[in-house]
């Protein structure tokens, strides 16, 4: 998956992957953005986070439709004239709309990719779940494989503790696993001792 299309009422957000880095494209009502994260920059830490934004409105709103529930009920008991009841119930439907509104945009589930000097922020539940995680997997698989491209290499003209020093870097920030880690310490260290100079060179 190489990009994720994240779409709420007022925004739009596009994700894309490329060979050093993420393109983030957002658009709302207030500005456009187009701007990129280095894989340099980002780390392979997820936090997931649930912002609860719209608890306040929903609560107000329910106060609300209890409200003119109640002056529709005593208007219809006190026989008032049909253009009020009718008005009671316009704003209640009004209301009505807008605490289901707010309910289903109480929560806002956020995960942040994070662990370096910057951080991206994406939407868990836009366009679903799955979509996301494949997404994160994707992006994490990405900035493993341009962390291997460009650190693990082989370089013989370093020094040894140099080159042991830098891949024990891509071990701790999870770019290799233990067992990658291995192989190329092994392959690193039977290459310093082949190619150590030996008395016959000489």
């Amino acid at each position: 998956m190489e990009q994720l299309l994240q779409k709420t009422l007022t925004s739009i957000k596009t994700v894309r992957i490329t060979p050093t880095g993420l393109r983030v494209q957002t658009k709302n009502l207030r500005e456009e953005l187009d701007y990129t994260l280095q894989f340099d920059d980002l780390g392979f830490d997820t936090v997931r986070q649930r912002v609860k934004s719209a608890n306040l409105p929903f609560y107000c709103f329910l106060v609300f439709d209890g409200l003119y529930v109640w002056l529709l009920v005593t208007s219809v008991r006190h026989h008032e004239p049909f253009k009020q009841q009718l008005f009671w119930l316009g704003a209640l439907l009004f209301f009505s709309a807008l605490t289901g509104f707010a309910f289903f945009h109480r929560n806002k589930d956020v995960v942040h990719l994070t662990g370096g000097a910057r951080t991206l922020e994406l939407l868990a539940t836009r366009p679903d779940a799955p979509r996301v995680a494949l997404f994160i997997a994707a992006v994490h698989q990405a900035m493993r494989d341009y962390h291997k491209a460009r650190y693990a290499a082989l370089d013989a003209h370093l020094p040894y503790a140099a080159r042991l020093g830098r891949l024990q870097e891509l071990r701790e920030r999870h770019v290799v696993s233990d067992e990658e880690y291995r192989t190329l310490r092994d392959a690193m260290h039977w290459s310093n001792v082949l190619s150590f100079p030996r008395l016959s060179d000489n």
